[in-house]
């Protein structure tokens, strides 16, 4: 199914790109569509322009010949109303074609043709005012001259205009015929994925379903079966206490009732029972305390371990006056979100373990230091589950018999015992797997390290809630 959903999840994307390119190009042909448009617009308002600098000159011109002619001054209203009209023109021309350098050129020679052609009307219409009349046929030869420079000059201008509408109509309907087809493509590859999509989901929606059911129907066995084993752990460890609470009874009696006539071998194995019988009633209320850790359901509070740890210390004093043990905390523990007699147990269990496992030669002592971990320093392989949280790191360390680090794993499995070294022959296997599971449940796991014949170190990470 992993697989199955990664197929899926490429061909999502992959139709996510697909369909933002096509969009994307869309999108930039409108813009061109709309820059051509653009264009168009602007070489036909050049030609209107042109066409109406021009029509000024004419006027200017048709003034200047009729006053000469008449000194009417009234025939030059034309002129005095549109002479100041024809440069700003010429520079809205020059600013429409600012992406022609050849078209600049020409109107950088118009505006200075028409300048100058502009100035001689002046010279001309002051020098008729005044009567001066001599050089008249030279002046009027030299604005010929001039106008035919400027008929040029103007014919070059909208032969460029005409080229350029020519081209960006061209332009204009090409993309105007193909934006549709290309419109048309991209709803048709979006109601396709959209239909794809749909079934896909459906059918993933179905067997979603259907597995929904099937963990259902699994989750009502697993409930079911964890009801009996409960019930089987709860009379193993309360069913089975009376008869182990007799066998002791009996061989405690059988054992004073005789105790002049009863053999040595006798009164030794009357001894092992009642070890045996001990034992198996320490291994039936350990049992049913790992079953409990797992079913209980219990609400986390904010516990102190350093309140925890007091209170252990207290219920241990004797064994530890016993054998001469200390338990030294080198600084203050932290607190966390817990289960306060889950925790108790916890530490029970591995000061049990290390006053267990002393050495006959050295009173046990055992040290416990805390210190703040990324867990991305934590490397060991039972601890490979952490990210990048920060985690209390409790260590409990002692100098006891201590045990090799290849089976550094193994001490925390269930009934597990390590025969091979004869180190834990007084274990019932199931202490240290109580502390993994208090720190499972604890959303935290452990670890241990080891020196046979200097102690071992177990590591406690708790996980420290982000803020």
């Amino acid at each position: 199914m992993k697989f199955r959903f990664q197929y899926i999840y490429t061909a999502f994307i992959l139709s996510f790109i697909i369909l933002t390119v096509l969009s994307f190009l869309f999108y930039k042909r409108l813009m061109s569509t709309n820059r051509f448009s653009n264009e168009v617009e602007h070489t036909y308002e050049t030609l209107y322009l042109l066409n109406k600098v021009d029509s000024y000159l004419k006027d200017a011109i048709s003034a200047e010949r009729g006053f000469i002619l008449s000194r009417d001054s009234t025939l030059l209203e034309p002129y005095l109303l549109n002479q100041h009209k024809i440069n700003p023109l010429i520079d809205s021309l020059r600013t429409l074609s600012i992406d022609n350098a050849r078209q600049q050129v020409h109107f950088n020679n118009l505006k200075r043709i028409m300048s100058e052609r502009l100035q001689m009307i002046s010279s001309n219409i002051n020098k008729a005012a005044l009567g001066e009349e001599a050089h008249l046929d030279l002046r009027l030869l030299r604005a010929k001259v001039l106008m035919n420079e400027y008929d040029l000059m103007l014919q070059r201008i909208e032969g460029e205009a005409r080229r350029m509408l020519l081209a960006r109509n061209e332009q204009k309907e090409l993309y105007q015929r193909n934006t549709p087809n290309f419109l048309y493509v991209i709803f048709v590859f979006s109601a396709i994925t959209f239909v794809v999509s749909f079934f896909i989901i459906n059918r993933e929606l179905r067997k979603r379903l259907g597995f929904q059911q099937q963990l259902q129907q699994q989750v009502g066995v697993l409930n079911r079966a964890n009801a009996e084993l409960e019930q089987l752990t709860h009379t193993a460890s309360h069913h089975l206490q009376e008869p182990l609470r007799k066998i002791r009874t009996f061989a405690d009696r059988l054992a004073n009732k005789h105790k002049e006539s009863i053999p040595e071998e006798t009164r030794g194995l009357l001894h092992k029972i009642e070890n045996t019988a001990a034992h198996m009633q320490g291994l039936t209320d350990d049992m049913a305390k790992y079953s409990s850790l797992i079913t209980a359901q219990e609400y986390p509070t904010d516990v102190d371990l350093n309140y925890v740890l007091l209170k252990v210390a207290e219920k241990m004093d004797e064994r530890l006056a016993l054998q001469e043990g200390k338990l030294i905390i080198t600084n203050s523990l932290p607190v966390i979100r817990g289960i306060p007699h889950q925790l108790a147990t916890l530490f029970e269990q591995l000061i049990d373990n290390s006053l267990k496992f002393s050495r006959k030669d050295e009173p046990p002592v055992i040290t416990i230091t805390r210190e703040e971990i990324s867990g991305k320093k934590i490397s060991d392989t039972v601890t490979s589950l952490f990210g990048g949280t920060i985690y209390h790191k409790v260590s409990v360390a002692d100098n006891g018999m201590g045990f090799s680090n290849e089976f550094a794993e193994k001490i925390f499995e269930l009934f597990q015992k390590l025969d091979t070294h004869q180190l834990f022959y007084q274990s019932k296997g199931i202490g240290l797997a109580m502390v993994q599971r208090i720190m499972i449940n604890h959303g935290g796991n452990v670890n241990a390290t080891g020196i046979i014949g200097k102690g071992a170190t177990f590591y406690l990470y708790f996980p420290i809630p982000p803020v």
